[in-house]
């Protein structure tokens, strides 16, 4: 007997199968075509894109990033020495003050905790305000009384002060406990400025306008060289010296140029 096979049961011909394929790649054409002109594959797209970001940028910032260690590193370079004292520096702590204000305020503590803290920190901003202006004769006063004992014992005379105007308008501060001719440098030549253990460098506006009324200019100090050493380095905020210095490095203290450098003594032969 024969089986006959049925229609469900035919097996396609060779012409039917190839119509079968041209029929599925141009449904497959088709949907490629209408997908790619959609807005489905940007959306892929930007999906991986931020991911990809994401990681990088986690990776940079994270951790062990070389980033991360990078700013970490600059960060502890430019702060004080001596943190401690670091908050009787109004204006420098300002910065640090709004940012712990900013992230208590959207941290979800405790409304009476972050009042308490807030007071906490005006308190201390304002135990010790710093002056919009200081005086450069304030200034070097200041540093003269630094000095006054061991210029008795020394029987120094005049402390080491040098004013140098800048190529580019600003001027540079150079001085030295020391006077010019002090016997214990065993050398006949006078020191240059740059052998002098401080220095500041005061930048003023290109366009003259910051004076004050008797026309004297006032500037800002961009740079300072203490006893040797990078400011941050070797000041403790302690002496009217190093806090007026503070101010005018760390701070918004504007510097008031008043003065000569051939102005001041320490007195001892009053």
């Amino acid at each position: 007997m024969h089986l006959v096979t049925g229609a469900l049961g035919k097996q396609p011909t060779s012409t039917e199968h190839q119509m079968s394929e041209q029929t599925l790649q141009a449904l497959l054409a088709e949907r490629v075509t209408a997908f790619a002109e959609s807005d489905q594959p940007k959306a892929i797209i930007d999906e991986h894109v931020q991911i990809m970001f994401t990681k990088v940028i986690d990776n940079c910032f994270g951790r062990y990033g070389d980033l991360s260690k990078q700013v970490e590193e600059a960060i502890k370079s430019a702060l004080p020495a001596n943190l401690t004292t670091v908050f009787e520096l109004t204006r420098y702590n300002d910065l640090i003050a709004k940012a712990l204000k900013e992230k208590w305020e959207t941290s979800g503590v405790e409304a009476d905790m972050v009042r308490r803290a807030q007071e906490a920190i005006d308190k201390v901003l304002t135990k010790d305000q710093m002056p919009d202006v200081v005086s450069l004769r304030d200034l070097m006063d200041a540093f003269i009384e630094d000095h006054k004992e061991s210029a008795a014992e020394e029987r120094w005379e005049h402390p080491d002060i040098r004013f140098k105007e800048s190529d580019y308008g600003g001027l540079h501060i150079y001085f030295d406990k020391k006077p010019k001719d002090d016997s214990s440098l065993y050398s006949s030549r006078e020191r240059d400025e740059y052998s002098l253990d401080n220095a500041i460098h005061i930048s003023f506006s290109k366009r003259g306008t910051d004076r004050d009324e008797k026309g004297r200019e006032v500037g800002t100090v961009y740079a300072a060289k203490i006893d040797n050493e990078k400011i941050g380095q070797t000041l403790r905020f302690r002496t009217k010296f190093e806090k007026l210095l503070a101010a005018l490095y760390f701070g918004a203290s504007m510097i008031l140029v008043d003065c000569e450098e051939d102005e001041f003594s320490y007195g001892i032969y009053d």
